[in-house]
C-alpha cells in the first residue's frame, strides 16, 4: 500500500496514487546510463521523492502522466454523465479511457501496477452503477478503497509498526533502523496520522455525496482530494524524513 496512493485511481482511490515503488531494472538489456532518470518519468508517490535533496512536485505525483492517469476517467465520467444523464455511456467511457492508458503503459514497456488497480475499480464501479442506475454507485470502489486504507493504517499504529515508517525503512536503508530509534518512531507515527488524517477527511466529505446522490460534486472532491491532497501530505512526510537524517547526522 502506498499511503496514499487515489486516490495517489480512476474509479478508485488506490489507483490514484501513483505506484511508490516503481524502479528502474538497471539490469535489463539495453538499458543506458540514462534509464534511471528517465524512469522518474513514470513513476511517482513517496519512494519518488523520499532520497531527494530537494523536493519535486512532480516526481510526488508521477508528473503529467500521473495527473492524466489519476484525473481523466473521473473527469469524463462526471461529464458524460453531466452531459447525457446515461449511466452506461458515461461508465463505459471511463473504463475505456483506462484500458487505453494501460494498453499505452504496456505498448511503452512501464509499469502498469497502479493502471491495473484503476482499471479493476473502474470495470467494478462501472458495473454498479449500470446494475443500478445511480451514477453516484460508480464511486463506491474508491470509498471502501479509503475505507480500507484508513483501517490499515490506524491497525498499524495501534500495533505500533506506523506503515509510513515500515515503508520508509524499505526504501530508505538509512533509516532501516528505524523502529529501534525513538525519535524515528515517533516521526514516522506523525507521518502515518498524516495519511490517517487525509483518509478520514475523504470518507467524511466524499461519503455524504455518494450517499445522496451527487455526482458532480462528488468528481469534484474526489479530484480535489486527490493528487493535490497526496503531494502535499508527501511533502510534509519528506520535510519530517530529512529532519530526521539531519538530526542524525548532527549525532
Amino acid at each position: 500500500m502506498s499511503p496514499a496512493p487515489e486516490d495517489p485511481t480512476p474509479g478508485q482511490d488506490a489507483a490514484d496514487v501513483p505506484d511508490a515503488t516503481d524502479v528502474p531494472d538497471a539490469a535489463a538489456p539495453g538499458a543506458s546510463q540514462h534509464a534511471p532518470t528517465d524512469d522518474r518519468n513514470r513513476r511517482g508517490g513517496l519512494g519518488a521523492v523520499l532520497q531527494e535533496e530537494e523536493f519535486s512536485v512532480a516526481d510526488a505525483i508521477g508528473g503529467p502522466r500521473g495527473i492524466l492517469e489519476s484525473v481523466l476517467p473521473t473527469l469524463l465520467f462526471v461529464v458524460l454523465f453531466v452531459t447525457t444523464r446515461s449511466v452506461m455511456v458515461a461508465a463505459v467511457a471511463a473504463t475505456a479511457v483506462v484500458v487505453v492508458l494501460l494498453i499505452a503503459r504496456i505498448v511503452q514497456r512501464q509499469s502498469v501496477s497502479t493502471v491495473l488497480g484503476g482499471l479493476f475499480g473502474a470495470a467494478l464501479g462501472a458495473v454498479l452503477a449500470i446494475r443500478s442506475g445511480e451514477g453516484s454507485d460508480f464511486y463506491w470502489p474508491g470509498i471502501v478503497t479509503n475505507a480500507v486504507s484508513l483501517v490499515v493504517l490506524l491497525v498499524s499504529l495501534l500495533v505500533r509498526r506506523p506503515l509510513v515508517g515500515l515503508m520508509v525503512g524499505l526504501l530508505d536503508p538509512r533509516v532501516k533502523d528505524w523502529a529501534s530509534d525513538r525519535d524515528a518512531r515517533r516521526v514516522y507515527t506523525r507521518a502515518t496520522l498524516l495519511f490517517v488524517g487525509l483518509y478520514a477527511a475523504k470518507l467524511a466529505v466524499q461519503l455524504p455525496l455518494l450517499l445522496t446522490g451527487q455526482v458532480a460534486a462528488l468528481g469534484a472532491a474526489k479530484i480535489a482530494m486527490g493528487l493535490p491532497a497526496f503531494a502535499v501530505i508527501v511533502y510534509l512526510v519528506w520535510m519530517m524524513h530529512r529532519g530526521l537524517l539531519a538530526r542524525r547526522e548532527r549525532g
